[in-house]
């Protein structure tokens, strides 16, 4: 078991016309809500308006529409064996020797570092761990379908969305993208348009506006906060509700913060209790056994406990030879007593609380919010639910929870295919540039960054190009662009730089805090008429407004289609 490297992540960046609805060539949309403990799925056929959602699992018993997040691999080779409640299953076996693998989303976060995932399989990339989930969840998904109705349709037409965490850069979306492919759900010559990625907050904005009874009463600028609390993050976000006649669309109004602070650091938080309370004697608890408390910890203490009263939690009876080594540890009953202050203090408040640290600083930033709602499998909480309205109650008249939240992205994703335009504006994360030779100035460029072009100027090469702003509001389908020419037939290259802090922005591309995000190989075209030497113009659009950077590339007028890798730190 190891902690991943890291690696670059090449994918083709060809895009459809702004605005172009899917639903026009794939008739099936599959909206797959991949979360960190728990995945769903969603469905709809265009000529149907019912959206279905997939409820029945593999050795899945229970009513919760949401499959568990996990992988179970055995032997030297490492070969994957099950998948989800099957996972789980072989894991709470005894003798088992096998590799449970979980949380293997949050490798793709930034900031895992204070906290970092389960370990993987030694040699394993988290993509390959997502595409290997990704292949059996959507095999189990197609057989679902296809006794509802799809059987009348090829996988050919089957258009998929697939949500993201807000507080994803684009190589963690990249890296979803080359998951699909890798599992055989989508190919690498498909149109992009096949799989379209979607924010999770405003997937779940898009549900709450179709599903929730109190979103009746919002008028025309009007604003509300999303809380998308999962598995794995916790995603915030501040929309502006416009009304214009008959259409109702919503303004990003903050850029939206997150952090990894959902429900999966109360498992965790509760898994390192119990190794503390062991302390030396851990080692006499099998994989197996400790894999049996936490299960009963997830579903028979953690979504019922809701502040007050002392729990006890049921320990198998291989469990008690521990017993004689810490008296106090469990009781007679075969029971650990867990107290309403150790709870609190040690599993949950310290979850809590970077949730409260996450919604102030959205609210800080505008001057008031008509609503909140809270969404995802750990929006459902009834105590997370009661923490916010003791904190806010006062701040914001309506607080409430998204009926069903544990479905709200996955539906939500449906909406957002059937309606992309709803989201108009979002605002920047980042301040984005380009890699830029421009004219050298004394005092302020590195000497050695200078080079003479030649036209005979002296430039710095390292120049930071900003084209849109971090807090920058925008257009969805805007497009910003910047126009350069070549000597033909010489091939060029636009390297595409991200600056994420709140500093003066940097001139330099190596000044603190730049970093590359990505290369763009520009090869140029065999061009009629054009001889060696002359000028091509290229001209290159960028359109950070959606949920997934797109880039088009002109040379001499003609679209073209090429190779980006994006760097992965």
């Amino acid at each position: 078991m190891h902690s991943p490297s890291t690696s670059h992540l090449q994918r083709r960046l060809t895009y459809r016309e702004a605005g172009e609805p899917i639903a026009r060539k794939y008739p099936v949309t599959v909206a797959i809500d991949f979360g960190t403990t728990y995945s769903g799925c969603s469905y709809k056929f265009e000529d149907d308006d019912e959206i279905y959602d997939v409820v029945k699992w593999p050795k899945h018993f229970g009513f919760y529409a949401k499959v568990p997040s996990l992988l179970y691999y055995k032997g030297r080779a490492k070969r994957l064996v099950d998948w989800g409640d099957g996972a789980r299953r072989l894991a709470l076996q005894p003798g088992q020797e096998g590799y449970l693998i979980r949380q293997f989303k949050l490798w793709l976060a930034k900031d895992t570092t204070s906290s970092p995932p389960p370990s993987l399989l030694d040699g394993q990339e988290p993509v390959d761990a997502i595409a290997d989930y990704l292949r059996l969840f959507h095999e189990s998904v197609v057989e679902q379908m296809m006794r509802t109705g799809a059987g009348r349709y090829s996988l050919d037409q089957f258009g998929y969305c697939l949500t993201v965490p807000a507080i994803w850069d684009d190589t963690a979306k990249a890296a979803m993208r080359e998951a699909m492919i890798q599992a055989d759900i989508i190919r690498a010559d498909d149109p992009p348009e096949r799989l379209v990625l979607v924010g999770e907050p405003e997937a779940a904005a898009m549900y709450c506006e179709k599903q929730c009874e109190s979103w009746n009463n919002m008028k025309d600028q009007d604003t509300f906060m999303i809380v998308d609390a999962g598995g794995g993050t916790v995603d915030i976000i501040i929309y502006q509700l416009e009304i214009s006649g008959e259409t109702r669309s919503l303004k990003e109004i903050t850029r939206g913060c997150g952090g990894t602070c959902g429900s999966a650091y109360i498992d965790n938080n509760m898994r390192q209790w119990l190794l503390n309370r062991l302390g030396d004697h851990a080692e006499l608890v099998s994989t197996c056994t400790l894999e049996n408390v936490m299960e009963t910890f997830t579903e028979k203490i953690k979504p019922y406990f809701c502040g007050e009263g002392d729990q006890y939690l049921t320990v198998p009876a291989v469990m008690l030879q521990v017993r004689e080594h810490i008296d106090d540890l469990i009781d007679d009953d075969g029971n650990i007593r867990l107290s309403t202050e150790e709870l609190n203090e040690k599993v949950y408040i310290p979850v809590f609380d970077q949730v409260m640290a996450l919604i102030k600083e959205q609210l800080d930033q505008v001057p008031k919010v008509n609503a909140l709602y809270l969404v995802g499998g750990f929006g459902c909480s009834e105590y997370l639910y009661t923490a916010v309205k003791e904190n806010f109650d006062s701040r914001i008249p309506t607080i409430a929870m998204a009926p069903r939240g544990d479905v709200a992205v996955a539906r939500g994703a449906i909406y957002h295919i059937s309606q992309p335009s709803f989201i108009a504006t979002r605002v920047l994360r980042n301040t984005y540039g380009l890699m830029t030779r421009m004219a050298f100035q004394e005092g302020l460029d590195p000497e050695e960054s200078a080079i003479v072009t030649s036209d005979g100027v002296k430039r710095c090469a390292t120049r930071f190009d900003v084209m849109a702003f971090k807090g920058q509001s925008i257009q969805v389908n805007q497009k910003i662009s910047r126009h350069f020419w070549v000597k033909y037939p010489r091939h060029t290259e636009a390297d595409l730089y991200v600056y994420d802090g709140d500093a003066p922005i940097p001139r330099q591309i190596t000044d603190p805090g730049v970093r590359k995000m990505a290369d763009f190989p520009i090869r140029m075209l065999p061009l009629d008429g054009y001889t060696q030497g002359d000028p091509v113009d290229i001209r290159i659009d960028f359109m950070f407004g959606l949920s997934e950077l797109k880039i088009h590339v002109f040379i001499a007028g003609r679209q073209v289609e090429f190779v980006t890798t994006f760097e992965n730190e």
